[in-house]
């Protein structure tokens, strides 16, 4: 029963990744054709320099809750477990506010009413990625799929309409992605004012410690990981000037938002399951359990990856403007291959730190990734432009993968379902091979086409191949169908 619930409520986020990466899509269609690759290069900019923060400092509170939320409602201490939460949070972004203040007196940024807003986007973000987080582990799948769904598709519509109404500048961007936080910010105001609602007595300390000592290496590991993940972009605009980091960006963004968001979808879902499981059912269940929830993400994150990198042509003629299209088409298949190593650090490899309460370990496996990635990339950049930071970057996140996995070994072994893997291995292979053998247009036909033959060229072997049982599901429910009309 456990296993039909966690595939119910991976199929109940479906729309929460579908309607954000169609969003994604139309961003990168509508703003390569609205701004220069130099106005979309200092967008990545601030952006990148939003999320690096975001990742770093913000990304492990949530993670916290999430962790830490069972227990708590177990022993019936959801109000004070959520005080203390949000009131750490608000310390946090106190904190922030103030060494952003005290930095800006000594060193001013050349646009600082850009930067101003990033801040406030920054915080509005990160208040949104906590509330999402109550409604993740709270298995309020409605829930978060609306506020999911329309901070996306508010972002791009209200980006359009300030880049229209001030210019096609990246402070236009900036201004729709801050109105859209602090929308779906507010749908959530409630939650926001826990700490106030039920009085700052509630704070448990213990927790607040417990919360502190989980927080702080992951924050040291978030920091090492954007080193890993995001350096180049800052190293790009140095080295490569602002408009290749804008063909860098959009390359990069057409490959990782659909991959991110696959992974993000299934673990939605799956993580919540392996924190309950780990917690009435102990170790040994918890690893077959994310290896499980693995083997799901892999099994769609995998053929996506071959999908993407074989469809690079048509996806550049169609979604970029002309500007980008050659770079774009070049980088995909490189940076597919990134973004799916990255998805098995962050959605995998992590978990099992997180599960073992060893965060700290996260920290071996990404420094030496980060210094090779930051040192390649000094290297490769001024020789091979933005295929040397595409390169830097496939290296390192191997070596993320690679001595991540050892340590996780030993931290909590994950039981992988092998032989499903080499079935989803085999299907995408017989997949490649299809898409190989078909000459597509680089038309939105041309692309629409490859998407289909692709996705039932790998169902079709997954079918054939039994992958995790899906062959016996699909007879046993035609089998169930006609009992229940025999019955009638």
């Amino acid at each position: 029963m456990r296993g039909k619930e966690m595939f119910r409520q991976i199929a109940g986020y479906v729309p929460s990744t579908v309607i954000p990466a169609v969003v994604s899509f139309l961003m990168i269609y509508v703003y390569t054709r609205l701004l220069t690759p130099a106005a979309y290069g200092s967008f990545s900019l601030v952006f990148s320099a939003i999320m690096v923060v975001q990742t770093s400092l913000f990304f492990a509170i949530p993670m916290a809750l999430t962790r830490f939320y069972p227990e708590a409602l177990a022993q019936d201490r959801r109000e004070a477990f959520l005080s203390t939460c949000y009131s750490f949070f608000y310390g946090f972004s106190l904190l922030l506010v103030l060494l952003v203040g005290i930095v800006s007196v000594f060193i001013m940024p050349r646009n600082p009413a850009l930067w101003g807003l990033s801040v406030l986007v920054l915080l509005a973000r990160s208040a949104v990625v906590l509330n999402q987080s109550v409604n993740r582990i709270s298995f309020e799948i409605r829930r978060f799929t609306v506020i999911e769904c329309f901070h996306a598709i508010l972002g791009l519509g209200l980006g359009t309409i300030f880049i229209y109404w001030l210019g096609a500048t990246s402070t236009s961007v900036v201004l729709g992605l801050l109105f859209a936080a602090l929308l779906c910010m507010a749908a959530e105001f409630r939650l926001l004012l826990t700490p106030f609602r039920f009085g700052w007595r509630k704070i448990e300390r213990a927790t607040l410690a417990t919360l502190v000592r989980f927080s702080l290496p992951l924050i040291v590991v978030d920091i090492t990981v954007c080193l890993l993940t995001l350096s180049d972009r800052f190293l790009l605009n140095k080295l490569g000037g602002v408009e290749a980091l804008g063909i860098y960006t959009v390359a990069y963004s057409l490959v990782e938002r659909p991959m991110t968001l696959i992974c993000i979808a299934i673990t939605t879902a799956t993580f919540p399951f392996a924190v309950q499981v780990l917690h009435e059912k102990g170790r040994d269940a918890g690893g077959r359990q994310v290896g499980q929830n693995a083997g799901i993400l892999l099994a769609l994150a995998i053929p996506a990856c071959v999908g993407l990198s074989l469809t690079a042509p048509q996806m550049a003629a169609v979604m970029v403007g002309a500007e980008f299209r050659d770079g774009v088409a070049a980088l995909v298949p490189v940076l597919c291959v990134v973004a799916l190593l990255r998805g098995c650090s962050v959605h995998i490899i992590d978990h099992a730190f997180q599960l073992a309460g060893r965060t700290s370990l996260a920290i071996w496996a990404y420094a030496p990734a980060a210094v090779a990635n930051v040192l390649l990339n000094v290297v490769l950049i001024p020789r091979c432009g933005v295929f040397g930071a595409a390169w830097a970057g496939l290296i390192g996140q191997t070596i993320a993968v690679v001595v991540g996995w050892g340590l996780s070994r030993h931290a909590f072994p994950i039981a992988l379902p092998i032989i499903d893997l080499a079935k989803v291995a085999v299907a995408a292979c017989l997949m490649a091979l299809l898409l190989t053998s078909v000459t597509f247009k680089a038309t939105w036909g041309g692309l629409f086409q490859a998407i289909v033959y692709g996705a039932l060229a790998f169902s079709a072997a997954a079918a054939a191949l039994n992958i995790f049982g899906i062959r016996d599901a699909i007879l046993n429910r035609g089998t169930n169908a006609v009992e229940d009309t025999s019955t009638r």
